[in-house]
């Protein structure tokens, strides 16, 4: 239940913001605010429901402050608040990212790596992301994971190419085990 009531509460964001045209900052704002509220220390006191819920607002409020976040962004997680669905912030800036990169038609991916990649060696791996994918934006990460031996992943939208050293390697000693069929 909570992702659909998280995706409803950023598609009432995102038509908010898009009137305003804030739509990119107010999903970069949104997903600074889960991420604060995320810390051990802050979400035991504004999750908590032995704590006074007008105390958990205030806290809330000042958090909001703090990060120095739109007024619209300050609203939502304030509202979510007062409804005791805090806890549901996160769902809701996935869903709000998820909304804009489609409207955008942007897509991420993550790609992992066993050393650094140089510039022109994620370049290319943005480009193969963007035939495989059919768009033109493409937003990638990259990850250092040195269990992979060598080569790359690409993860775009769910869907993971592997050209790992590592799965390669497991491909080869599954086929010798099964007697090379």
């Amino acid at each position: 239940m909570s992702a659909s009531l998280g995706k409803r509460y950023a598609r009432a964001l995102l038509a908010l913001t898009r009137a305003d045209g804030t739509v990119e900052a107010a999903g970069a704002e949104l997903s600074r605010v889960a991420a604060a509220l995320q810390e051990p220390r802050l979400a035991g006191v504004v999750l908590s429901p032995v704590i006074d819920s007008t105390a958990r607002l205030r806290i809330v409020k000042e958090i909001v402050a703090a990060l120095g976040v739109s007024r619209m962004v300050g609203n939502l997680v304030c509202l979510l608040t007062e409804r005791n669905r805090l806890p549901i912030l996160g769902d809701v800036a996935r869903w709000y990212e998820e909304l804009v990169d489609e409207e955008l038609g942007r897509t991420r991916v993550q790609i992992r790596s066993a050393v650094p990649l140089s510039t022109a060696e994620k370049s290319e791996l943005v480009e193969l992301a963007r035939r495989l994918t059919g768009r033109t934006l493409v937003v990638a990460s990259t990850d250092v994971d040195p269990e992979l031996l060598g080569g790359v992943t690409l993860d775009a939208g769910g869907t993971v190419y592997d050209g790992s050293v590592k799965t390669q390697l497991a491909r080869l000693s599954k086929e010798m085990a099964d007697g090379g069929t």
